[in-house]
């Protein structure tokens, strides 16, 4: 019997797979092919991807009545909020390799990770989400994922660092981490692996430790 959360855990795997194997091909694109904007476009792309396969994911669960609202745990929420953010305004997601490579980027940035993962290549712009969500109907939404990415003593300490939210980058890989993790925990009952990259990803999630927002890492790049 067909179990469409099963299918589109499978898409979100797959997704989960491709947007790393972007980042590890960046090295090849700025130094083989001397493109490097392909490099990042790709990245993103695919970094969209994963949050496109996440909404995705809630609707099919909360469309076959497993939940009442995709919006129920805030690592799942600050994640689908800021696809809106892409969805309603348009545009690319602002961050540090494209505004890298159109010197677009201030002499002092702070790029700002969880449970020191060491996963600071790919990061978005604090303020361009903020504002964006802000500024959007999840507005309301906004508190409960400031409080959730401890963005107020995030900013006491950039304050002390004299660095600004508009040059400040949130890492995006723990925070993608955290969202699916959540997924599988809280809903795996719903669903099932349903090809390899799913297998894979399934067991992965349920068994890796939870990220802590309270333990988070200030990287200062000049």
């Amino acid at each position: 019997m067909r179990n469409p959360p099963s299918e589109q855990f499978d898409v979100l795997s797959n997704a989960l797979r491709i947007f790393p194997e972007e980042i590890y091909r960046l090295n090849y694109f700025f130094h083989e092919v001397h493109d490097p904007e392909e490099g990042i476009s790709n990245i993103e792309i695919a970094c969209v991807n994963v949050f496109n396969q996440l909404y995705g994911m809630m609707c099919t669960l909360k469309d076959n009545g497993h939940i009442n609202s995709i919006y129920e745990h805030d690592a799942i929420t600050t994640i689908l909020c800021i696809r809106h953010v892409l969805q309603h305004k348009g545009g690319r997601i602002k961050n540090n390799l494209r505004d890298s490579l159109n010197k677009q980027i201030s002499k002092k940035v702070a790029l700002i990770d969880y449970s020191a993962s060491d996963s600071d290549i790919f990061c978005i712009n604090a303020s361009w989400f903020q504002t964006g969500i802000q500024e959007s109907n999840n507005a309301h939404r906004l508190s409960a994922i400031n409080s959730y990415l401890r963005l107020e003593r995030i900013q006491i300490d950039l304050e002390k660092l004299a660095i600004p939210l508009t040059d400040s980058y949130f890492c995006i890989f723990p925070l993608i981490t955290e969202a699916v993790r959540q997924l599988c925990i809280n809903y795996s009952s719903h669903f099932s692996p349903a090809g390899f990259d799913s297998d894979v990803y399934y067991s992965h999630f349920l068994e890796i430790d939870p990220i802590s927002t309270d333990d988070y890492l200030i990287k200062i790049v000049t």
